[in-house]
């Protein structure tokens, strides 16, 4: 099927081969006024102006099935949110109420919350019951943009649950209505399981589960929560490195609520991405930004606005990394415990209201920047021919009206892989 979108007074196309963005680069969002973009079936054939668009339709002479006019509308890529947890059951609302009548981290686990409750539901969910409920969550991604995103295991905590979880992961990224692109990320390092020592968990991990892992192919990273009572930059050595033994690449948290010197060990082991940085000192900034200069594949700084809304903690010093030339992406963290949204234009605003972020450097924090994180720039993260005909149609007058009318979704329609939904329809597209 080939589908002509036409008259859009914006197109951002993201376009441009220099990958990741990063300092003034990562202002560039390569907008066409007045754009048009064709598709055939589930690629881009042509993105330009309309008078471009005149010429190549006249040399090429294309069938159109769709035509769909955009004018005072703005296109631009889908949405790529590379750190998800939304494999999971259960939801953790009381929990939510509890933090904020003043209960510690402690008090909450003591009384059944905290991440131990939502591995207990995991546990005792079946692979079908968790995949129901992930694809719930996938219709509400998509509902607000997001196309492509990754998704980690790590409520499961023993080798059975884990692998379930992944199992889920691979399905749903074979098999979803909405032909979303998801990458599995095997995060058995996320907490200390109550039942076992750590020792003896990490050894589970090293002997057993990562080399099932990569040889099911069940995961393309693997990542780890570095942090104080969780595990440590030895911890880290260990698991990274075994992870790299078995062709797993790193992707991790660090310096959420404590900087105990996981930069350096994660761009040791070849971390394509850092996340969270809450922390991060002034010191790891410049490391991550020497570590660049000299690398041929750039490590991306992960931000991840709405656990520090959630959590009421501080924010990831976005400034400091942009200006340093640091290439930064934006994430929801979806997950139960400290993102409960899987709405990325929230965090879009929230990245200019309390991160400082200008409506471009934003926008290529959620599209190619964490394209390339996923090593899927090739494929998406801009409108450009050749490439997947990921796509969204907002019915807003200009790219920055997504930030500023904050908190509506105004989003018409989203094109995944050349197939059009209508918000709050998901049905196909018809003429118009």
């Amino acid at each position: 099927m080939n589908i002509l979108i036409r008259n859009a007074s914006q197109l951002v196309t993201c376009a441009g081969s220099h990958l990741p963005r990063a300092g003034t680069t990562q202002s560039e969002i390569g907008l066409i006024c007045d754009g048009s973009v064709l598709i055939s079936g589930e690629k881009i054939v042509f993105a330009g102006t309309e008078s471009e668009l005149t010429a190549f339709l006249s040399a090429e002479k294309p069938e159109i099935d769709i035509e769909y006019d955009a004018e005072n509308k703005v296109v631009m890529p889908g949405f790529v949110d590379s750190h998800t947890h939304f494999v999971f059951a259960g939801s953790r609302e009381d929990e939510y109420e509890m933090r904020l009548a003043g209960k510690s981290y402690q008090e909450i686990a003591d009384s059944g919350g905290g991440i131990w409750s939502t591995v207990m539901r995991v546990r005792n969910s079946s692979e079908d019951e968790l995949a129901i409920a992930s694809l719930r969550r996938l219709e509400k991604f998509l509902l607000y943009g997001t196309t492509t995103l990754e998704g980690k295991s790590g409520y499961g905590l023993d080798a059975g649950n884990e692998l379930k979880m992944l199992r889920v992961l691979n399905l749903l990224s074979r098999e979803n209505p909405f032909g979303m692109d998801i990458v599995p990320t095997f995060l058995g390092a996320h907490s200390v399981p109550k039942e076992i020592s750590k020792a003896d968990y990490i050894e589970l991990l090293c002997s057993e589960l990562i080399p099932e892992v990569a040889g099911e192919k069940l995961a393309h990273y693997i990542d780890i929560f570095i942090e104080e009572g969780y595990y440590d930059t030895s911890d880290a050595e260990r698991i990274l490195g075994k992870g790299r033994e078995y062709g797993l690449t790193p992707r991790t948290h660090i310096d959420q609520f404590n900087s105990i010197g996981g930069t350096q060990t994660c761009l040791d082991h070849g971390a394509v991405s850092l996340d969270h940085l809450e922390v991060m000192t002034d010191a790891d900034i410049d490391l991550l930004r020497s570590h660049n200069a000299n690398a041929e594949r750039k490590t991306t700084a992960g931000l991840l606005p709405g656990v520090s809304y959630f959590l009421g903690i501080p924010y990831a010093p976005a400034r400091k990394l942009i200006d340093a030339g640091v290439p930064v992406l934006i994430a929801t963290d979806f997950n139960p415990g400290s993102s409960m949204s899987e709405n990325m234009q929230m965090m879009m605003s929230l990245a200019s209201t309390q991160m400082k972020m200008s409506a471009e450097e934003i926008i290529t924090s959620v599209t190619v920047n964490p394209a390339y994180s996923l090593g899927m720039e090739d494929r998406i993260g801009s409108i450009e021919p050749g490439k997947q005909a990921d796509l969204l149609i907002f019915d807003i007058p200009s790219y920055k009206y997504i930030i500023y009318n904050f908190g509506v979704n105004n989003l018409e329609c989203v094109i995944k892989r050349g197939r059009p939904f209508k918000i709050n329809e998901f049905a196909p597209l018809t003429n118009q």
